[in-house]
Formats: structure tokens, C-alpha cells, sequence
């Protein structure tokens, strides 16, 4: 139900609806809405007079609302629900009606173009790039996976003073980074036998990454920083415009990969985007995914901006026609949505607070403020994110949890993910059986 909330005036609007249609109910109870009204619970009746604001519908034992062209359903909660790899909750409506045009066996036996350049054109118009600045994958883990190493192992050969330094200390070419991150980008280096270097995050300063503390390590050497902007598994931001163009200006040689996976979360008034930056900075990486606030997980796309040069040689690696049509234009059609990154802002905020307001209640407990739609948290009585991830799975329910990283200690910590509403109350009142 969370993309009911679209276009209502106020967050009082949507608090106020959310009480009257979401009680605190035991799972079994919103599985579905039974044929048979006599037995209905007793919350329904109040459910009903908020849906009839709402023109919902009853069909085929399921809630539908409609509201304008909003059609959205309530699937019945299913375990176990998986609130630990951050998938996105809901699409663009747009891409919806781009699957309803594809209902017949021929819909989908042509190809698009060799370089998808419709979808090319459209990227060029949002991020402020060229088509040569853009490298279509699926997925931004991927592109993470093919191009850092890569781009390392081409710094270090370029100069026999890097190689020596490669040769003798693995510190030719340094990944830069923050301790509390993505950790695939830094664990899959140190795996490599790269060096990495991970500057302090601390909640002090909602984990910002330090451009002095960054620069302090950039004059030993040249490196590639990697800033995820906003973090995972933070909800913050490392970084803001002025700052990463700030280093990417002073250290040309350096390479400033910025991971925007999450950023569609936070509006363009609150923080600047920075792929307009690209064709200005060849040194300037910037990573982009479908999977997130597009809801779009299932669907695998994600795209890299980045010089031209640097570009063709990723092209060189791989074939064309790497996105199929139906691909190419549900990621068109999420780009050009005018409304669902509004939408799904508002219901986010909203389901933050909810699952926030439960977490705060809890004694030996501190969670983060996060501007995503995910949450970092930190048992500070003795307890681990590991017990807690072992207990909520005994209840159908995955969450985040941290693998050791050589030098530092993250067993105290675990982060959830949020869910479509049903999830989200599911999750709250596994955690009041728990914690509370």
C-alpha cells in the first residue's frame, strides 16, 4: 500500500491514513481480505471509510487502490521477506504500463540498437553527459567489479615507479575510503592484494568523509578514493558536490569513484548531484542503479559515466546489445517519471519514522539517522547484529549483518532494510518481541 501515499498534501495527510489502515495487527490478519465480511476483524470498518476516500476497489480477495492513474496492490505478507539487501519497494508507475504494452508472443523478438541509443539519449538529458560518458551494465555491482580492478592494475603499470611500489608494498595504486562502507569494494581489493587505506566515519558528524583526512593520504600517493554518496550502510552522505569536485580539481592523477546507488532518496534542493561533473573531470567516476530507488532489482540494470576514453575501453571488454528492449524502456520510462521519486520520498520518510520510532524504544540500542531507506544500528549493552540476525531469521525475516574486516570490529552493528508496509509491521513487531 506505501505507493498510495503519492500526492497526498501533507505528511499528517498520509500518518493519519496509515493509522487508520495499518494496526499493529498479527500477520496472519493481513494476509489477505477475506470474501466473507462477517469475518473481517473490526479494524476494517474504519479501513473502509479511509478507502472510500481513496476509491479503493475489492478484487479478487486482494486491496486495490486507485488513485488517479496509481493502481497499486497489497500482496499478502509471504516468509521469509528479505530486509537485508536493500531492494527497492516500489516502481514507476511508468515502467508498469511499459510491461502492460508488452502482452503479446511478438512483443519482445526484436532487438533494440547495438548501443541501446534511445536509452542513451535519455541519460544524456538527466545527468548532463554525453553518450561517449556513458557505460550501460547490469547492475552497479557489476560495473564495481569490472572497472576498479581494472582501472588499478592500468594506474600501476603506467608508471615503473608504481610497479616498484606494487612489488614491494602492494601500494602502488591505494583504494581510499571510509571504515563503515560498501564493503565489497574495499574486502574484494585487499583479496587482490591491493592496499587500502580506511579513514574514520563517526557518528559525531553523520559519517562524513574528511577532505583533509582524505588529502593527507592522497599527498603519499596517487589512489582511487571511493566515496558511496550516501553510504552504505550509513543513510548519510560521505561527501557533498563542492568537495569531491574539490579533490578531483588538486589531484588529477588520483581517480574519484563515486557510488550513487542511493541517491535518487535524497531530492536535487537537499544535495547536488554530481554526474554533470564528468565530462569536465576525466579522473571523475560516476556509478548509477536501477536497483534501488526505481524498484527495479528484478530487473538488473545499472550505468557507469565516466571520460570517454575510459569509457571505450570498458565497451572494448564486453558485446553489444548488452540491454534487451523491454530494458531499455522500462529504464527510460523510470528516468522520466515525473512522479515517482516524489512519491517515493514521502513514503519513505514516513516508513523511516515509523521503524525509526519502535528502535528508539529500546533499551542497549542506538540507531542512525539515514537519509535512504535503510537504517545502521549498534547494540551498545553487549549484544551482536550476528544473535539478532540468527533471531529474527528463526522468524522469517533477513537482515544485514557485517563479515569481519581486517583491523576493525563491526559485530555490534546490523542494518535493516525497509519493506512495503506489511513488511515493515511484520518487522516492528518481531522487534518488540525481542528487544522490547
Amino acid at each position: 500500500m506505501a505507493s498510495a501515499w503519492a500526492g497526498w498534501s501533507s505528511r499528517d495527510d498520509i500518518a493519519a491514513a496509515r493509522s487508520a489502515r495499518s494496526p499493529r495487527v498479527p500477520p496472519s490478519s493481513v494476509r489477505s481480505v477475506e470474501p466473507c465480511l462477517t469475518v473481517l476483524p473490526s479494524g476494517f470498518w474504519s479501513f473502509v471509510s479511509i478507502c472510500s476516500y481513496l476509491h479503493l476497489s475489492l478484487k479478487n480477495g486482494a486491496a486495490v487502490v486507485q488513485e488517479d492513474d496509481l493502481i497499486t496492490q497489497e500482496r499478502p505478507l509471504s516468509l521469509p521477506i528479505n530486509l537485508g539487501l536493500n531492494d527497492g519497494t516500489i516502481c514507476p508507475q511508468s515502467c508498469i504500463d511499459v510491461m502492460q504494452q508488452h502482452t503479446s508472443r511478438t512483443s519482445l523478438r526484436h532487438y533494440t540498437t547495438a548501443d541501446n541509443e534511445p536509452l542513451l539519449d535519455v541519460i544524456c538529458k538527466v545527468d548532463g553527459v554525453k553518450p561517449e560518458n556513458i557505460y550501460l551494465a547490469h547492475g552497479s555491482g557489476p560495473i564495481l567489479k569490472q572497472c576498479v580492478p581494472y582501472l588499478i592494475t592500468k594506474k600501476i603499470k603506467s608508471s615503473t615507479r608504481r610497479i616498484a611500489r606494487h612489488l614491494i608494498s602492494k601500494n602502488g595504486f591505494p583504494i581510499i575510503s571510509g571504515h563503515l562502507t560498501y564493503f565489497k569494494v574495499p574486502i574484494k581489493a585487499m583479496n587482490r592484494g591491493l592496499t587500502v587505506r580506511l579513514l574514520p566515519l563517526s557518528p559525531e558528524d553523520n559519517f562524513k568523509l574528511r577532505v583533509p583526512d582524505v588529502e593527507a593520504e592522497l599527498k603519499k600517493g596517487d589512489g582511487l578514493v571511493y566515496i558511496c554518496n550516501p553510504n552504505n550502510p550509513t543513510g548519510q552522505l560521505m561527501m557533498e558536490r563542492d568537495e569531491i569536485e574539490y579533490l578531483a580539481k588538486k589531484y588529477p592523477k588520483s581517480i574519484f569513484w563515486v557510488d550513487e546507488a542511493y541517491v535518487q532518496y535524497i531530492a536535487r534542493d537537499e544535495h547536488a548531484y554530481i554526474s554533470d561533473l564528468v565530462p569536465k573531470y576525466d579522473n571523475l567516476c560516476v556509478s548509477r542503479t536501477f536497483s534501488f530507488a526505481y524498484g527495479l532489482a528484478g530487473v538488473r540494470m545499472g550505468y557507469l559515466l565516466s571520460s570517454a576514453e575510459r569509457i571505450k575501453e570498458f565497451e572494448s571488454q564486453v558485446t553489444n546489445y548488452r540491454f534487451g528492449t523491454l530494458q531499455e524502456k522500462l529504464a527510460a520510462a523510470a528516468l522520466t517519471d515525473r512522479d515517482h521519486l516524489i512519491q517515493l520520498r514521502k513514503m519513505t520518510a514516513i516508513d523511516r519514522d515509523d521503524v525509526m520510532a519502535h528502535l528508539k524504544k529500546y533499551d542497549g540500542l542506538e540507531a542512525y539517522a539515514s537519509k535512504t531507506h535503510f537504517i545502521l544500528c549498534k547494540f551498545t549493552d553487549g549484544r551482536t547484529g550476528a544473535w539478532l540476525g540468527e533471531e529474527l531469521m528463526k522468524r522469517g525475516i533477513k537482515i544485514k549483518v557485517f563479515k569481519p574486516v581486517p583491523g576493525q570490529d563491526y559485530t555490534a552493528y546490523f542494518r535493516l532494510t525497509l519493506g512495503v508496509n506489511n513488511e515493515n509491521i511484520y518487522l516492528c513487531e518481531q522487534l518488540d518481541a525481542l528487544l522490547g
